[in-house]
């Protein structure tokens, strides 16, 4: 009942009954008593009392225990008041119904039935002082009233507090439920983004980490965010937005499917937002990511086997058929004195079963490695590592093939030293890697407008570049450093017939 509509009408009601009740008083003592020091003395008590009421702050007098000791108190008053003045026929009974009323109304039925009993034997007690019979129709009338008094209004109190509870309860019901349905539209929202990206068969990991971070802007709005996937027990940043602090500043979302985690969300937010909301919009993005290490793995073995397979056919079968060709070939020529017309095309079959022979082992070892990221993937990947705080890395290349797996590790590793040099020493505003990939040949070129260098004055202990064209020769590619000081570098590597 603490600040309420109906504490404050109750309260008016009380200030009403207070006045009411003394006014009636004076006006009957006044009327009906002499002019004596009772009557003056009783006047007095009773008008200290409502003042001290009325002028004590409200959620003093309503609070315990110092109401229930007001409420005593107004008894004790009104039973000397009523005592002073002629007990059973005193002015003054309806005054001492007051204080039953503040205790019934602020305090309750045990307390308001307390306070009413109270005021009967005072008024008993008062009654006997002045040789009233005690079960005269007055004295058991006024009894019955100040009884009445506390039932019913503690009554009526009961019955407002049981519905303000049940107004709150729905309240924080009807809270609950909008607080759900802001959830569900949520999650919702991500729904409909993931469906889009997964109708344009465009979904993985960087779309699906964008596409959570465009749709949370909406529902908690942030000045920087960042979402990062399980790979291989380290954590690879796939998505940003915004600016983003230091990760001890963030608000950190787990995203777990099966008590596994997959992912992290890290949310810089402008405003304190409600967790819970978020936390229920990542649970589709949780599953998305889960989905796609599945298919991927799922894809990965079945690719696995088929090239298993697919290897042991051609060193099993073809490969030892076309060298025993190549034998045949070898004894046709040796064994036999042919014209120079038929040993210039056994030379030629023999040249070609060779270079067959050398395409069914390059082709078995290629099967037999493992797959690797495509070119674009890692450049993407290394780009992303590189954070947001250094330059711009543009990456566009067109990959018409990802290039041969025997290959790939090497351009790898090129690429990740050209692009480690470039953002350690070129204090460069923008890197870009583009080129063509196309299986067996290609050309990749890191630029960078950084503050370039001398390419023929390489100081001793730095052999990454040495290091690169090492690695290029092994694929028989080659790697051309173009470099002038304050005019950046060009680092180009190339492969397989032009």
């Amino acid at each position: 009942m603490r600040n309420s509509q109906w504490e404050l009408r109750f309260d008016w009601t009380l200030t009403v009954l207070h006045w009411g009740a003394l006014a009636i008083g004076l006006l009957l003592s006044a009327s009906q008593l002499d002019s004596t020091s009772r009557v003056t003395g009783a006047a007095l008590i009773a008008g200290g009392y409502v003042v001290v009421m009325q002028v004590m702050p409200r959620r003093l007098r309503a609070g315990r225990p110092l109401g229930e000791i007001l409420a005593i108190a107004g008894v004790l008053a009104g039973v000397i008041a009523v005592g002073l003045t002629g007990s059973v026929t005193s002015p003054y009974l309806l005054f001492l119904a007051a204080p039953v009323f503040f205790a019934a109304v602020f305090f309750g039925a045990r307390i308001g039935l307390e306070t009413a009993l109270l005021a009967s034997i005072g008024l008993a007690i008062t009654a006997g002082f002045e040789d009233q019979d005690l079960i005269s129709g007055e004295f058991l009338q006024a009894v019955a009233f100040y009884l009445l008094i506390a039932v019913t209004f503690a009554q009526a109190r009961r019955l407002l507090v049981e519905q303000r509870a049940l107004t709150e309860s729905l309240q924080e019901a009807t809270a609950l439920t909008a607080r759900r349905m802001e959830r569900l539209s949520a999650a919702n929202g991500l729904l409909e983004s993931l469906q889009d990206l997964a109708d344009t068969s465009d979904l993985n990991p960087v779309t699906v980490g964008e596409a959570a971070l465009r749709d949370l802007s909406l529902l908690a709005p942030f000045r920087g965010g960042r979402v990062t996937v399980e790979r291989d027990g380290s954590s690879l940043t796939v998505a940003r937005r915004g600016v983003q602090g230091r990760d001890d500043e963030a608000e950190h979302f787990a995203m777990s499917v099966g008590g596994v985690t997959v992912g992290d969300l890290y949310l810089w937010p402008d405003d304190p937002f409600d967790r819970e909301i978020v936390a229920d919009a990542l649970r589709p993005v949780a599953l998305a990511f889960e989905n796609i290490r599945l298919l991927k793995e799922i894809a990965h073995r079945a690719v696995r086997e088929e090239r298993v397979r697919l290897a042991r056919e051609l060193h099993d079968h073809l490969g030892p058929s076309v060298a025993t060709l190549g034998l045949g070939i070898d004894m046709a020529i040796h064994q036999h004195e042919p014209t120079p017309r038929l040993s210039h095309h056994l030379e030629t079959l023999r040249s070609s079963a060779t270079r067959l022979v050398e395409d069914i082992r390059a082709k078995v070892s290629d099967l037999r490695h493992e797959d690797s990221p495509s070119i674009v993937e890692h450049a993407t990947r290394l780009a992303a590592e590189a954070g947001a705080e250094g330059p711009a890395i543009l990456v566009d290349i067109d990959e018409r093939r990802p290039p041969r797996p025997a290959v790939s590790f090497q351009l790898q590793a090129i690429l990740r030293e050209a692009l480690r040099n470039a953002l350690d020493h070129a204090a460069a505003d923008t890197i870009s890697v583009s080129g063509l990939v196309d299986w067996d040949h290609g050309k990749i070129a890191i630029v960078d407008n950084g503050s370039g260098f001398d390419p023929t004055a390489i100081a001793e202990g730095h052999y990454g570049l040495v290091g690169m064209k090492e690695r290029a020769t092994k694929i028989d590619g080659e790697v051309v450093v173009e470099s002038t000081s304050g005019r950046g570098t060009t680092v180009s590597v190339h492969w397989g017939p032009s």
